[in-house]
């Protein structure tokens, strides 16, 4: 189109050195830097996102079914046999949980114990945090432990005796204390490592010697649940709601993390917005240049208009100065985003000091992220150059 040849012409010709094309390149860097700064930020906000998601799909059930009231239920309560036969149900395992006492080589800690059966690792995908040692060790006696807990009981070892307390419901007592206390030695037969949470409070134990250990003989904390791949999973919670009755909730991981999930969201669009007004000042420096160009060209400005040139046509070559600029500028920062964001995807290049689990900073590049930040910017910076450019023509013609 004859307005876009102008534009081209006045911003790109290779024989214009003026002082208006050095700050025009300067412009061009302004938006492409904050473009490839939003690129880099959202892809390592979806790396964290994926991250805390795998995590959390590690240890936790995709729905869970728990009482109502109270932290135990009879296991004869909730037929898990109707859940299993569920359309859309892969796999169900009841767990026991509570917070007990491990010492080993005189060091004591708390730890949160979590009493399974063979099931249970059909549900969640615990063996893609196992560090050492085998999880079905667990079957024989032995204990899966937190690396953060080995380190602090000083159970460097496969095999290492660990002794565990609770609270003994049955024979609590005022005048003789410790006969309140039940206690059981086990080994370690594997360490697993996640975030801290994981690695410094998580234990895993055999079902039946946790609840001797617990004194909660045939009770259960919660049955986990794992959905089939693409199964609908809000559809699925109201199937089990109807099968398990009102005193029994079924929880989802999205809701058990629903906190959590919300500030993510919210950091989320925090990012979008600052850079946003990061992209808005940006455009300013574009329409400084076009403003400029419009002062140098008013000489063309006027011949254009003897040669019968209509104001649209005229406001049309000046906001494509601003529309040239700023697509050269997303375009520019796209790639630098997209390179940079790739290369800590796939070579690991910024470590995360003292973290053995993640290593590096996780990036995780999304298409859709990146045609966002080309809409919100290009967006940004035409608008903002039309309606500057079009006031400052409509003063300057009605002047002439």
């Amino acid at each position: 189109m004859l307005w876009g040849l102008f534009a081209r012409r006045y911003i790109f010709s290779p024989k214009s050195n003026s002082v208006i094309n050095i700050i025009a390149c300067i412009s061009l860097i302004a938006v492409a830097v904050p473009t490839a700064a939003m690129i880099i930020l959202l892809s390592m906000f979806d790396g964290l996102s994926s991250t805390i998601e795998r995590l959390n799909a590690a240890i936790d059930a995709d729905m869970e079914v728990v009482a109502a009231r109270g932290q135990t239920f009879a296991l004869g309560d909730v037929a898990i046999e109707q859940i299993a036969s569920c359309d859309g149900v892969e796999a169900v395992a009841p767990y026991i949980e509570q917070s007990v006492m491990a010492s080993s080589a005189g060091r004591r800690t708390t730890i949160v114990l979590r009493g399974v059966d063979n099931r249970y690792f059909d549900v969640v995908a615990l063996d893609e945090l196992l560090q050492a040692g085998r999880l079905e060790s667990i079957y024989s006696g032995d204990i899966l432990l937190g690396v953060g807990i080995c380190s602090e009981l000083g159970a460097y070892g496969i095999g290492t005796q660990i002794e565990l307390y609770a609270l003994n419901r049955r024979q609590m007592s005022t005048l003789l204390p410790m006969s309140g206390i039940s206690r059981m030695t086990t080994h370690l037969g594997g360490a697993v490592m996640g975030n801290n949470d994981i690695s410094s409070t998580l234990a895993i134990g055999e079902i039946g010697r946790v609840q001797s250990l617990l004194n909660y003989n045939d009770r259960v904390s919660a049955i986990a649940i794992r959905a089939k791949d693409g199964a609908e999973i809000a559809q699925l919670e109201h199937t089990i709601e109807a099968l398990v009755g009102e005193d029994m909730d079924v929880v989802t991981r999205e809701e058990k993390y629903a906190s959590t999930n919300a500030i993510l969201r919210m950091e989320r669009f925090a990012i979008l917005l600052i850079g946003s007004l990061i992209v808005l000042i940006a455009t300013f420096s574009i329409v400084g240049t076009v403003l400029m160009l419009i002062t140098e060209k008013r000489r063309d400005i006027a011949t254009l208009r003897a040669l019968g040139a209509k104001h649209s046509l005229i406001v049309r070559i000046f906001t494509g100065e601003g529309a040239l600029l700023t697509l050269a500028g997303v375009l520019l920062g796209t790639l630098l985003g997209t390179a940079i964001a790739l290369a800590q995807q796939h070579f690991a290049i910024v470590k995360i000091p003292g973290d053995q689990f993640l290593g590096s900073y996780p990036v995780e590049l999304n298409i859709g992220d990146i045609a966002v930040v080309v809409m919100v910017v290009i967006a940004t910076g035409s608008l903002v150059s039309w309606l500057t450019v079009r006031a400052k023509l409509k003063d300057r013609i009605a002047r002439q």
